[in-house]
């Protein structure tokens, strides 16, 4: 009787859901790109015009040099690798500071850093036919001693942004840096400061920046800040018809206090009137994401990645569309995940793992990018011993909550599978747990029924 009770119980409360459609990107295939014996890492992409434009690292020793493919098929086949760096064996590069790349019509930009003058700098190289022949690259920092922890976009009038630290001989961080190319110049402007080197604060010089240039040209640059050990993050703008940077944001205030040098900057990205930003806590050892409207600046509505989660996240990437979309690492097992923050109800949905292998092998380096619909996740990948480049694609898809086995049918069948997944005797698929997650808390438990 008491069986009889539960079963219809869950079944009544499963078919008020019936037409309750959960609109969710689902990563599936991981699928390997490179294919070498020495390392590849640091992976960053541009997508133009249905096009994947890809760079990243690869490391043989001590000697690193740039990379570059493309594929013109969503990501099926991708070209031969080209070395693109003209000077062998003089890149440095770390997480979160490799490569990046911009696109332009048919132009493709790749910046890195390089110390074969024996001084690290900045240096560019373009290729001005859809990435078949590269140019000799440019130096295009224009400071002395050491240039680090570059930033680099292309805005949508083809114009190009730089943002790095400077570094005196001393070491020391001196100031931050941004240049400015108009588009069709063969040169840059001659960098200005950003104003947020101090004598009570400065950027935590150890971890990477993020420039974004929003519709109307303003330039926006995140960093970790450092005073006195308390590293939250900051905002600093310029706007486009200003000639240097004016005014800053905090926007974190965790209090995060950090005595040494973490390995993790923001994630910023800007679509349309709003923006959203996305940072670690090591306090807490929690990801959290913001979003605001440009206006206002306020990032006072920060929400962590996975409240479920008992792991260390770390190394966030976001995508800001209708929704905010981020990838970040879990520290404790090294694998990637996704979620979705929903912008109406401000809860994280849909939250997955990426990588779809079971060796305990380390992925990290994750970015997230955008194109004809589709996700894109790349990543540095060890599950073959030396790392190697991966990708998987989220596709879109529409879930009919309490439909487990998804055959348009609600029934006894999807009833027993959500019981099954809550008493461990079978593993949910990435669409299962979805669709037995009714209250959409990420966790499929006897609330769900």
């Amino acid at each position: 009787m008491f069986v009889y009770f539960y079963m219809h119980k869950v079944f009544f409360i499963i078919l008020i859901f019936t037409y309750i459609f959960s609109d969710d990107y689902i990563f599936s295939e991981n699928i390997r790109i490179t294919e070498s014996s020495n390392d590849q890492k640091f992976p960053e992409i541009a997508i133009d015009e249905s096009i994947i434009h890809l760079t990243w690292v690869s490391v043989e020793g001590n000697n690193k040099n740039i990379m570059y493919s493309k594929s013109e098929d969503n990501g099926e086949t991708f070209s031969n690798p080209l070395q693109i760096n003209y000077v062998d064996n003089h890149i440095v590069a770390y997480g979160q500071s490799g490569p990046k790349i911009g696109v332009f019509n048919n132009k493709i930009y790749i910046t890195y850093t390089d110390n074969r003058s024996g001084l690290t700098s900045i240096y560019l190289n373009m290729s001005d036919d859809n990435g078949v022949t590269w140019q000799e690259d440019t130096l295009i920092s224009d400071t002395q001693y050491l240039n680090m922890y570059q930033d680099f976009e292309v805005d949508n009038q083809g114009n190009l942004h730089l943002v790095y630290y400077n570094y005196a001989a001393n070491y020391d961080l001196e100031d931050v840096r941004y240049r400015f190319s108009e588009a069709g110049d063969i040169g840059f402007n001659t960098s200005i400061i950003l104003g947020v080197v101090t004598d009570d604060m400065e950027p935590c010089d150890c971890c990477q920046p993020d420039l974004e240039v929003d519709a109307n040209g303003d330039i926006y640059v995140a960093y970790r800040n450092n005073e006195q050990n308390i590293r939250d993050t900051y905002i600093a703008v310029k706007r486009y018809s200003d000639e240097n940077f004016s005014e800053y944001f905090q926007a974190s205030d965790l209090q995060d206090f950090i005595g040494f040098c973490p390995s993790s900057g923001p994630s910023l990205d800007i679509e349309d009137s709003k923006i959203a930003i996305a940072y670690t806590s090591y306090n807490d050892q929690n990801v959290y994401t913001s979003i605001s409207n440009l206006g206002s600046m306020d990032f006072s509505n920060y929400l962590n990645v996975n409240s479920n989660s008992n792991s260390f996240q770390n190394y966030p990437y976001i995508l800001l569309d209708n929704n905010l979309h981020a990838v970040w690492v879990n520290q404790n097992d090294f694998d990637i995940y996704y979620g979705m923050r929903d912008i109406e109800t401000n809860t994280m949905l849909n939250i997955q793992r990426i990588n779809d292998d079971n060796t305990n092998s380390t992925q990290k380096d994750p970015i997230l990018y955008k194109g004809d619909g589709t996700l894109y996740s790349f990543w540095s990948d060890q599950r073959n011993d030396n790392y190697e480049i991966y990708f998987s694609k989220g596709i879109a898809e529409s879930i009919v909550l309490g439909d487990i086995n998804q055959d348009n049918t609600i029934d006894v069948l999807d009833v027993v599978s959500i019981i099954n997944f809550i008493l461990d005797q079978e593993d949910p698929t990435t669409v299962q747990e979805i669709a037995s997650d009714l209250n959409n808390d990420g966790i499929i438990n006897i609330q769900d029924l």
